[in-house]
């Protein structure tokens, strides 16, 4: 499938300039709202003109649960300063500090480190939908392999947008001190109570002190999120989203197709709420792509050549990939002209795990930098500001990876280093 320069630019342009109309005519796609659905009605269409099936699917989230968790957290963290303050009142009132912060704790792992459902019943449902379009081989299907970005668009993030890193750390990691550090002071409080009368005196009083210095902290993440702006989403990710429909774009205009490798995008929805639509597909979907061998690569916020990496671990690395997955891709990155590390420890994750966490095989590369830029999860995240380069590269490396998954007959060749001898 070798290409001309020409063909390179027309290809190119198709995805910029698909990426400037869904961002024009479907505004506002926060996960479980009407235009991201109306957004994916447009990809089923588009995609319905390269795959020879379509599958749009809808599915129920609380899509605030996974960012609306830190108001709560927040809230609770602020409740507690006074809760210990209150100690010398009755022993409840710690009792009342531990509970709350314990609570906000797990939330913390549960639903951010580990992107798992734990207080999603608390806030309202909405329905999201994926899109799933196939390429079918010119013969048997023996293997099959998934590309995948997400429709849905992030709410503003007060802090990329306003001192990026500089800011973040400190509200951030200001907020998860608080939480522990109010948990151990009113869990003190409550042992001492029990033992005796607590008066607020002495290293007690300067254990308050140091309490209410904490404040800023939990008022700051409570402004984590700006809930009245929904960024346009052109790097994330809909960068990705065309870099998948034209794989099979390509496939199709050049009337191509594997002899035994089904090659498949997948538009999945509400990742931004928590990889919803990923786990949501993966669930419903666990043995259908079980029938033959099949890997998922997903890709993320595609703005940066410099900052593209393989990912093998997410959710801060409480979810492991497939690594033999992360060496096609980084196999297909080399034939094409970029040497792609593998990604270190970092707070998020991509749809590649909402695979993973049902026994699925995925892996997946992106081009974001981890010192966030303003284009990560702000109003700045615009068709005006996307790499064009990265996208094109991408696209590359994607067309590549199918191919060595088609020639290798699988994943045996990258599996085999990992088998317990």
């Amino acid at each position: 499938m070798a290409e001309t320069t020409t063909e390179k630019s027309t290809i190119l342009k198709y995805m910029t300039d698909g990426i400037r109309y869904v961002c024009e005519h479907y505004k506002n796609r926060a996960p479980g709202t009407e235009s991201e659905r109306k957004a994916q009605e447009f990809f089923r269409d588009e995609l319905k003109k390269y795959a020879d099936e379509v599958e749009m699917e809808d599915f129920d989230l609380h899509p605030h649960a996974f960012m609306g968790f830190i108001i709560l957290a927040g809230l609770f963290s602020l409740i507690s300063v006074f809760m210990y303050w209150l100690a010398p009142k009755g022993i409840v009132f710690p009792i009342v500090g531990i509970v709350l912060t314990f609570v906000s704790i797990l939330m913390f792992i549960f639903e951010f480190l580990m992107y798992r459902s734990f207080v999603d019943f608390l806030f309202p449902k909405r329905v999201s939908r994926n899109v799933m379009a196939r390429r079918k081989p010119s013969g048997e299907v023996k293997r099959r392999i998934i590309f995948g970005g997400h429709a849905d668009a992030a709410f503003e993030w007060t802090f990329s947008l306003h001192g990026q890193l500089a800011a973040l750390v400190p509200v951030i990691g200001g907020a998860i001190i608080s939480m522990f550090t109010l948990f151990c002071f009113n869990l003190a409080a409550v042992i001492h109570s029990a033992g005796g009368t607590f008066e607020m005196a002495g290293a007690w009083k300067v254990l308050g002190i140091i309490a209410l210095c904490l404040i800023p902290f939990c008022i700051l993440i409570l402004f984590f999120i700006n809930w009245r702006v929904i960024v346009d989403g052109a790097n994330d990710n809909l960068s990705a989203c065309y870099i998948a429909i034209a794989v099979l774009k390509q496939m199709a205009d050049k009337d191509f197709r594997y002899e035994n490798t089904e090659v498949c995008c997948l538009i999945s929805g509400s990742e931004e709420a928590g990889l919803r639509g990923a786990k949501a597909y993966a669930k419903r979907h666990k043995e259908d792509l079980q029938d033959v061998e099949t890997v998922y690569v997903a890709m993320d916020t595609m703005r940066e050549v410099e900052q593209m990496q393989v990912y093998t671990k997410g959710c801060t690395w409480t979810v492991r990939d497939s690594e033999a997955v992360g060496d096609l891709i980084h196999e297909a990155g080399v034939n094409v002209g970029i040497d792609m590390p593998r990604a270190e420890i970092y707070p998020g994750a991509i749809d590649a795990e909402g695979f993973s966490m049902y026994g699925l095989t995925a892996a997946g590369f992106c081009g974001v930098n981890h010192d966030p830029k303003t284009y990560y999860h702000t109003r700045k995240d615009t068709p005006d500001n996307i790499g064009e380069d990265c996208i094109e590269l991408s696209l590359k490396v994607c067309e590549e990876t199918a191919r060595l998954f088609d020639e290798n007959g699988g994943l045996a060749k990258y599996e085999a280093k990992y088998q317990k001898k």
